[in-house]
């Protein structure tokens, strides 16, 4: 009965090992073979279902990270002075304006026959001192530009300096232009300003005078052009009217090689209605 007993549990036992043996096998052999067709189960399959994940392309390659270009920074378009919307206008466009300036705007205050306009001008006005400097304006009185710009209201402002200044250094001339144009515009915020070009010199100066010349005012002028936005800010040049051939002014034009004669003004102040800009 022992016997029968013995024998009946090894049986069993190699009954059971081979189930266990068969189970494994068939896990090994078909259950994990069969798991690779299975989709990933950690989200990483991309929305348009094309079966890519984060960091492998479609092949199960992973991608070649591409480096990142530079961006230059872009520099802003200057404005064109002369892509301002100029068009031309009766004398009557000067009533309310105020030129700024040195002796040429001297000239022009005694010549040009302008009606109606203030002028804040002196020989020998300079950029250094302009807004310090006690000038008589017409009906006012005498008063500094600050006093002036405070008890009258200018729909243009006319400025040309510079042309004293060219014995001083240049670059901070320049600097100091650029602070006059900007504290105009928020003195006067609603006035349109014309930056005038210095006008040149005859050849007979320009070319013995190593500080007053033409190769140092166009230096000056095209720094200074710089500072428009052609919307409240313009450029204008008359050089046009009154030079040579050669970029020099016409020695038939002047006495004094640095001066125009006084009948040319008149022509100087029609060329800048020529110039207007519509408000």
């Amino acid at each position: 009965m022992k016997n029968f007993i013995r024998y009946f549990f090894s049986i069993l036992l190699m009954i059971s090992c081979l189930m266990l043996f068969a189970m494994v096998a068939y896990k090994t052999l078909f259950v994990e073979e069969g798991s690779g067709n299975m989709p990933p189960i950690d989200g990483t399959q991309t929305e348009e279902g094309d079966g890519q994940q984060g960091g492998e392309n479609g092949d199960g390659e992973n991608e070649t990270a591409q480096p990142e270009v530079p961006v230059e920074p872009v520099a802003p378009v200057k404005p064109d002075p002369n892509a301002a919307p100029f068009t031309t206008a009766d004398a009557s466009y000067f009533a309310d304006a105020l030129f700024i300036g040195d002796s040429r705007t001297v000239g022009l205050k005694e010549y040009g026959q302008i009606e109606g306009a203030d002028f804040f001008c002196t020989t020998g006005m300079n950029v250094y001192k302009v807004r310090d400097e006690v000038v008589n304006v017409g009906s006012v009185g005498s008063v500094t530009l600050d006093q002036l710009l405070s008890a009258k209201t200018y729909g243009k402002i006319y400025l040309m300096l510079g042309i004293n200044e060219l014995g001083y250094n240049m670059d901070q001339t320049i600097g100091k232009y650029k602070e006059v144009v900007d504290w105009l515009r928020e003195k006067s915020p609603q006035s349109i300003i014309f930056i005038q070009a210095n006008l040149h010199v005859a050849a007979a100066r320009s070319n013995s005078d190593a500080t007053f010349n033409n190769a140092r005012i166009n230096q000056f002028n095209a720094a200074i052009s710089e500072f428009i936005d052609n919307e409240k800010i313009f450029y204008i040049d008359a050089n046009s009217l009154f030079d040579d051939e050669n970029g020099d002014l016409r020695a038939d034009y002047t006495s004094d090689n640095t001066h125009i004669y006084a009948k040319y003004y008149v022509d100087w102040k029609k060329w800048m209605l020529t110039k207007a800009i519509a408000v």
